[in-house]
């Protein structure tokens, strides 16, 4: 009676790893956790020492007993096929995936966002502003997709009311959209680069006069001829001594 009585608390233990089993197929269906497969384990084995029980007291006829019995190698047997589905499916992932060695490491640096571009007619203002957004593209590893919409986050001001009226616009005219980031820079330049822009550099060079040191000259020189992409040497070097005040340029001159 007492080895009965064993036999039927083993029964109920197995009922209650059934129980459980179900319970986490559940919660996870698509990814078993991996309590799962450690109870998997634990049923094996109960059911294994449940049938050896059966063989050593062949005369019991618990059906309670056959049956638990019966309902469990048929459970395991199904949940062994799917731990084996979800493992071949997590070597197929790995496999795309590829190995950890071969995966670009993510870079720990924080990538700075760029400094917004409010729509000001300046060339120094929007070619940094454009610079600013191709490092960072590159830093974070932006795709090209993304290039167009990111931009457009980093727009204010006049630059934004453009942007909200363009693509306004294109829809309205059932013109193509804006898609590349070569385009949209285009765009930009066009709306915000002043068109005279070498013209205006080189009036502000004829003006510069030396009001401080030589450094500061070098400085405000060396800004200007940012907007000019065409003048000579010779014609450099000119400009620059005619800023000058007149004991600069004897001593550069000697």
């Amino acid at each position: 009676m007492a080895d009965q009585t064993s036999l039927r608390s083993r029964v109920a233990e197995l009922e209650s790893l059934i129980q459980q089993m179900m319970e986490l197929l559940g919660q996870a269906p698509e990814s078993p956790p991996v309590a799962l497969f450690l109870l998997v384990d634990t049923l094996h084995s109960r059911v294994e020492m449940l049938k050896n029980a059966m063989g050593e007291w062949p005369d019991m006829s618990d059906k309670r007993v056959t049956s638990a019995i019966e309902e469990a190698s048929i459970f395991t047997d199904a949940i062994d096929v799917r731990v084996d589905g979800v493992q071949a499916e997590v070597n197929l992932l790995k496999r795309v995936v590829g190995p950890d060695e071969d995966r670009a490491p993510m870079s720990k640096v924080k990538v700075l966002d760029p400094k917004p571009f409010g729509g000001v007619r300046s060339a120094k203002e929007l070619e940094n502003f454009l610079w600013d957004m191709e490092t960072y593209f590159q830093a974070a590893r932006i795709p090209e997709a993304e290039k167009v919409s990111i931009t457009s986050m980093y727009l204010m001001g006049d630059a934004k009311l453009w942007w909200r009226i363009r693509l306004s616009d294109d829809t309205s005219a059932n013109r193509d959209k804006i898609e590349t980031w070569d385009v949209l820079k285009k765009e930009l330049k066009d709306q915000f680069l002043p068109c005279n822009t070498s013209w205006l550099a080189r009036e502000s060079l004829r003006k510069l006069k030396q009001a401080g040191t030589v450094r500061d000259q070098v400085k405000e020189f060396s800004l200007l001829m940012l907007d000019v992409h065409d003048m000579s040497d010779e014609d450099k070097l000119f400009n620059f001594l005619w800023g000058l005040q007149t004991w600069a340029q004897t001593e550069l001159r000697r």
